[in-house]
Order: C-alpha cells, then sequence, then structure tokens
C-alpha cells in the first residue's frame, strides 16, 4: 500500500521554538509555505518544497524552490492557496503551523474554520504551536491515546448551535450521551484520566482544542 504524503504548511505567525513540530513528522512530508512562512519553516530547520502568497509577509520567490506569486487582491488568503496547491499535490493530512497568535485575530478565527474547508475536499487537518493542538471532529469518534502527554487539558468547541450524542470515557470530567450548545463553555478544560480517552461526536461538529498551558480564569 502506497504511503499517503502529509503536508507541513506554514503561516506567517512567529513561533520561538519549534521543537513540538518533531512530534508530526513521522511520516513522509513536503513542505509549503504562505509568503512569510518560509521564515518558520526555515526556523524549524524545514526546507520549503513550494512557496505561495502576495509576498506582502516577508516572503519571496527563490530561484531553486518552485514558487507560486498572487496577486494582493484575491479572494483567498495566502495560507488557504498553500492549502488548496497542497491537496493538489496528494497531500490529504495536513498539519498546518505558524496558524495562531499572530498580530491579526481575523486571521486566526479563519484558520480555525479553515479546517472545515479542509475537511469538504477530503483534507484532514490539524493546527499545531507551540502550546495547542486543533482539529475538526464531525459526527465521529477520536481516541487519545496518550503519546502526546504534554497536553494537560482539552476542550471541545462546538460549531454547531447544538451538538448531540457525547461520550468521553477515560477523563475527569465523562458524559454520556451528552448535549452541547454552542456559546456555553460546559465542555472547556476537561483532562485525560489514563493513557487512553475516548470521544465520540454522535451529531454535529466540533473544534477538539488540545493546551498544555495551566489554567487562567
Amino acid at each position: 500500500m502506497e504511503t499517503q504524503m502529509t503536508g507541513i504548511v506554514f503561516g506567517s505567525a512567529p513561533c520561538g521554538d519549534w521543537s513540538f513540530l518533531s512530534d508530526y513528522l513521522k511520516e513522509p512530508y513536503q513542505v509549503f509555505c504562505a509568503d512569510g512562512g518560509r521564515h518558520g519553516a526555515q526556523a524549524a530547520g524545514l526546507r520549503p518544497d513550494y512557496l505561495i502568497g502576495d509576498w506582502d509577509s516577508g516572503g519571496a520567490p527563490e530561484k531553486d524552490i518552485p514558487s507560486i506569486s498572487l496577486p494582493p487582491e484575491k479572494d483567498m488568503t495566502d495560507l488557504q492557496a498553500a492549502l488548496a496547491l497542497a491537496l493538489e499535490k496528494g497531500c490529504r493530512k495536513l498539519i498546518l503551523c505558524g496558524c495562531m497568535g499572530g498580530p491579526r485575530l481575523d486571521h486566526t478565527a479563519s484558520n480555525l474554520m479553515i479546517l472545515e474547508w479542509l475537511a469538504r475536499r477530503g483534507g484532514k487537518g490539524v493546527i499545531v504551536d507551540t502550546d495547542s493542538e486543533v482539529r475538526l471532529l464531525d459526527s465521529e469518534s477520536f481516541v487519545l491515546d496518550g503519546s502526546a502527554p504534554r497536553y494537560h487539558y482539552f476542550s471541545l468547541i462546538p460549531l454547531d448551535r447544538m451538538v448531540s450524542g457525547i461520550w468521553l470515557r477515560g477523563t475527569k470530567y465523562p458524559l454520556q450521551n451528552a448535549l452541547l450548545t454552542r456559546g456555553d463553555t460546559f465542555s472547556v478544560s476537561n483532562e485525560p484520566t489514563g493513557d487512553r480517552t475516548e470521544i465520540t461526536i454522535g451529531r454535529g461538529r466540533v473544534l477538539l482544542i488540545r493546551s498544555q498551558r495551566e489554567e487562567i480564569e
């Protein structure tokens, strides 16, 4: 069976320590950089395979790397264009880096929602940075197997008005066939209690956010 290529996609949000990324580089991958994201890739010790952007955030074409120049006025962000390119190149698993915590809150919010755009096109995206990991769950089950012990907390953020059939096993606060309502904080800051945490979403979409920082209320 042919190994599926993973796309490592860099946005231009800054990061002081890229060591966390080694956990996600276990499979064959290609590196896609959206504009200034090439600086993050290089800081992480990765050579870009593709550069794409309008070059307004510190990026630039390079002679020895395939590059696509975009107009400043366009219908998608540089990051979305980089993700579209990764899908075009056959990557269905996408690791998004440098996509949270930058100076533009609107960019962070749209980057979180872009996980839905990826899912509609057959992609599975995970957004990662020094402190957090974010993935979309859509009417499915998911297992946290304890392979990333640096994450102490996890939260479920409903994207639909109602998300039903929520089961949590192996957690400090278990749930049995629960209902989540968008806008409520009922499912924020749970904790795994062992090596295996089972999350089941009966119907609806949520963001599963894993965090390692101590709580700040």
